[in-house]
């Protein structure tokens, strides 16, 4: 393997200093793709053997029918997606698959080599303290499958200089760590090859693959969208097609077999560049659909490979000994795909360090007011008026939604990993916390220790949270009389249409990548506790 030095142009230049404002982070959880059940009729993200002859899924790779000389495989835009969070029985996606298909390709004797196009995390969340150190482990987990760079995207570049030369360094330091960051025209500090990469040459089995990475225009226009501050002493990014132009000069003398163009941009952009440098055989881009064509685009003779989002699918380009190129998209489902060992080991390793680290995941600075100014009480505080809901209530899985989160669902014992630590997680299985944004409100659910009265997915996450309406009513009951106009309103304030509950509050959890068959109509039947005064 070698690596190429960048060239810089001395035409104009965007400069960007990335500025952390506000609060930003990653989901945890993988997305969801609705499959017919497998032959075993085996449920849950548990171990799931691999395909077989009695599967009714298609065999990966089927109308590969001679030895590739070599295989390139690419993913991106996984947005947070590290593995999937159980809630859906057959999600798709996830590290742990993925990794399965990697060993497989490999099993099969085939040289394989990875890369990914970059938009690893998600970028409302980029800059929570959790997905700083989500970052770490899905990096580690791209070098235990064995990628051999990462291209930098919006969202790598959200998160700061500092924190990707740091991370970069730190990791390099580990022995067999060889992920570096790619982009051609991205400087660090205004010093060439520091924490970054242009370009590099990798040996695919009898192949010299050539490997270059490119942010788009487009993408620094989203960037500079986010109101980002500007310091060309610490970032710069040239001109994409600037860039490139120096990048295969310096290629030529390399007698490479297939030139690769990693770019994060617009699908447009990337085919423009495509269409200017048809020097690359293969341009990955970023943004694409959620799920892609099977099929690839084709620029001239340069083939557009499009990987999808969050982490569902990846795409396998085989080089056959007649210079022929085959793509295929693989969906990471269950059927074809098992849970992977040591991506198992990892996802407890990340657990492990946010149960550490949980005290500055959720500190003050970290918590949010509820837009009401009220307080949570606990669902036990509400039985006390209110039994007959109470009753119902505990009676359903949100009762128990904690419990999940130590257990996973029947059939996962073997590889579970236990998240009652994790914020993203805790976020729809506990009260108080905005489910959405993953933040807690600042009365809401801590930890069990010190709130065991708020776990489970209780009355509040729906009504609101009720500590003054319950004070309101115990004056109320000492000072006799009629209700004040004040405990009236507060009773309005925590009253639930159905259709509220339709429109604005399941869907905080129960959305389409968390519960995809979610049908509300279903789902009330075994929730609701209406038409008692109680």
């Amino acid at each position: 393997m070698q690596f190429l030095r960048k060239k810089f142009s001395t035409r104009q230049r965007y400069a960007l200093i990335i500025v952390t404002t506000g609060f930003l982070g990653t989901s945890l959880l993988s997305s969801c793709r609705e499959k017919t059940a497998s032959p075993s009729g085996e449920k849950g993200g548990g171990t799931v053997p691999t395909v077989n002859e009695t599967s009714q899924t298609t065999p990966m790779l089927k109308e590969w029918t001679t030895k590739p000389e070599a295989v390139l495989v690419f993913s991106g835009d996984e947005h947070g997606y590290l593995e999937p969070c159980g809630c859906s029985e057959r999600q798709s996606g996830g590290f742990a698959r993925r990794a399965d298909f990697m060993e497989q390709l490999k099993n099969r004797g085939w040289s394989v080599s990875a890369f990914d196009v970059g938009g690893i995390l998600k970028q409302e969340r980029v800059n929570y303290p959790q997905s700083k150190i989500k970052f770490r482990y899905m990096l580690r987990g791209l070098n235990q499958m064995g990628y051999q760079g990462l291209q930098l995207g919006l969202e790598e570049l959200l998160l700061g200089v500092d924190t990707l030369f740091s991370e970069n360094q730190n990791l390099a330091a580990e022995q067999g760590y060889d992920v570096p960051f790619l982009s051609e025209n991205v400087t660090f500090y205004r010093t060439e090859n520091l924490g970054v990469i242009g370009s590099r040459v990798v040996q695919v089995g009898e192949m010299k693959v050539g490997v270059v990475g490119m942010v788009g225009d487009s993408t620094v226009k989203s960037l500079l969208q986010t109101g980002t501050a500007i310091d060309e002493n610490v970032l710069i990014i040239d001109p994409a097609e600037e860039s490139l132009r120096s990048a295969l000069e310096e290629l030529k003398s390399e007698q490479t077999d297939l030139l690769v163009l990693l770019s994060h941009a617009e699908i447009d952009e990337s085919e423009a560049l495509a269409k200017k440098f048809p020097e690359f055989q293969i341009v990955v881009t970023a943004n694409s659909a959620e799920d892609p064509r099977s099929k690839p685009e084709y620029v001239g003779e340069t083939m557009i490979v499009q990987v999808g989002k969050k982490g569902k699918n990846v795409v396998a380009v085989g080089l056959f000994a007649d210079q022929k190129l085959k793509h295929e998209l693989v969906e990471l489902d269950m059927d074809r795909f098992a849970i992977h060992p040591d991506m198992t080991e990892l996802m407890k390793d990340y657990q492990e360090e946010l149960k550490d680290q949980y005290s500055q995941l959720v500190n003050e600075n970290l918590s949010i007011g509820h837009p009401t100014g009220n307080s949570f009480a606990g669902a036990k505080t509400c039985a006390e008026c209110h039994q007959y809901a109470y009753g119902i209530w505990s009676k359903t899985k949100h009762a128990h939604a904690i419990e999940s989160l130590t257990k996973g669902r029947p059939g996962q014992e073997s590889t579970w990993v236990d998240r009652a630590w994790d914020p993203e997680c805790l976020a729809c299985h506990t009260t108080g916390w905005d489910a959405q944004a993953a933040l807690r409100f600042k009365t809401g659910f801590l930890d069990v220790d010190q709130s065991q009265h708020l776990a489970g997915n209780q009355c509040e996450n729906c009504h609101g949270p009720a500590a003054e309406h319950v004070q309101l009513e115990e004056h109320w009951k000492t000072a006799g009389g009629a209700p004040t106009a004040e405990l009236i309103d507060a009773r309005k304030g925590l009253q639930l249409l159905k259709s509220e509950a339709e429109q604005k509050v399941c869907s905080k959890c129960h959305d389409y990548e968390n519960s995809p068959k979610f049908n509300f109509e279903t789902y009330w039947k075994e929730v609701s506790h209406s038409g008692r005064k109680n």
